[in-house]
């Protein structure tokens, strides 16, 4: 992915939106697999004037359908691991000016988490998830979830984070001292985080009731 910048640049460097609060999303236990695109060109997406996704009747509606829409809750997951999006660049020594390498923007993000004592046939349910446009909510230790929303501040589009390369490992026989294991990982796309939302339920427990 290229660099983001708008070219040319404003009349001044834009001001910075400063936390007062820390922002960590902790350990993810879980995570909600939804298809990118319910239909065609036509995302999918909590309108949260009307599906608000802070309630149960809402992440209902979808884990029972039987259309695109369709989303499904993970098991528990173990040992999740985010690498992030280490920087691509171009030259160094000679072949850039006082042998400064360029900032060409950033590489995609691994995720990666293992599956423990997962049944095998469950594991193959999810091989085919590999043939999918998929998305990801992910659900934190604390039962928020965090996807995606156009505006931080006021948002009323909520969506699933798009993923790429949906891999399930075989598994690993953990023998006497250790679980069997089956590995699960994907990649999201460059700035993937820069749209991030965070939902609390209000009426129900992610981790448990969804």
């Amino acid at each position: 992915m290229s660099l983001t910048c708008t070219c040319p640049v404003g009349a001044a460097i834009p001001d910075l939106t400063i936390s007062t609060c820390p922002v960590d999303l902790g350990q993810i236990q879980k995570v909600v697999f939804q298809r990118r695109y319910s239909t065609g060109t036509t995302l999918n997406e909590f309108t949260i004037a009307s599906a608000n996704p802070n309630l149960l009747a809402s992440w209902t509606a979808v884990t029972s359908a039987s259309d695109g829409t369709k989303a499904v809750v993970s098991p528990y997951i173990s040992n999740p691991t985010v690498e992030e999006g280490a920087k691509r660049e171009f030259g160094g020594g000679n072949a850039t000016v006082g042998g400064i390498p360029i900032n060409l923007g950033r590489e995609s993000t691994t995720f990666t988490s293992e599956l423990l004592r997962v049944s095998h046939v469950m594991v193959k349910e999810l091989k085919g998830y590999e043939c999918e446009d998929l998305g990801v909510y992910l659900i934190g230790e604390d039962g928020k979830i965090t996807g995606l929303a156009d505006d931080n501040s006021s948002a009323t589009q909520f969506r699933p984070i798009p993923v790429t390369g949906f891999f399930v490992s075989d598994r690993r026989i953990g023998g006497y001292e250790n679980p069997d294991v089956n590995v699960m990982s994907w990649s999201f796309l460059p700035n993937w985080s820069d749209e991030l939302y965070t939902v609390t339920p209000s009426d129900f427990n992610a981790l448990t009731q969804l």
